[in-house]
């Protein structure tokens, strides 16, 4: 019902700015909920990235998927002590980074397909 589904796109915002102030890398777009908030326009690559994002918080019902989210970065984080790879080292990134270039990978994507990525 909702695998064919995209997020809303809401370019030039600047909750991803705000946001880099605090994180461990500078933030393009961010993926919260039915939204995606992008500092500039958002190319197909990094829309194919955020609806990735949307999907596991589909799967996972949005609030279990941040949480989650939050503790792979903090296990990440005192695993490699350096936040840029705590932040890469994340299952749903990896998910997201790996297959972002990929067109047609919306389409044919396993629910759950970030449980493969080990951090």
């Amino acid at each position: 019902m909702f695998r064919n589904r995209e997020p809303r796109f809401i370019e030039n915002s600047p909750l991803p700015r705000w946001l880099s102030k605090i994180a461990p890398i500078q933030i393009g777009a961010i993926s919260l909920g039915f939204w995606v908030f992008a500092r500039g326009t958002v190319s197909k690559t990094e829309r194919r990235h955020e609806t990735i994002h949307f999907q596991q918080q589909l799967e996972m019902f949005f609030v279990p998927m941040l949480v989650l989210y939050g503790l792979y970065f903090l296990v990440g984080l005192a695993k490699y002590r350096d936040g840029k790879k705590a932040y890469r080292q994340i299952p749903f990134e990896q998910e997201a980074y790996d297959n972002q270039r990929k067109p047609t990978y919306l389409t044919k994507r396993k629910r759950f397909a970030w449980i493969k990525y080990k951090i």
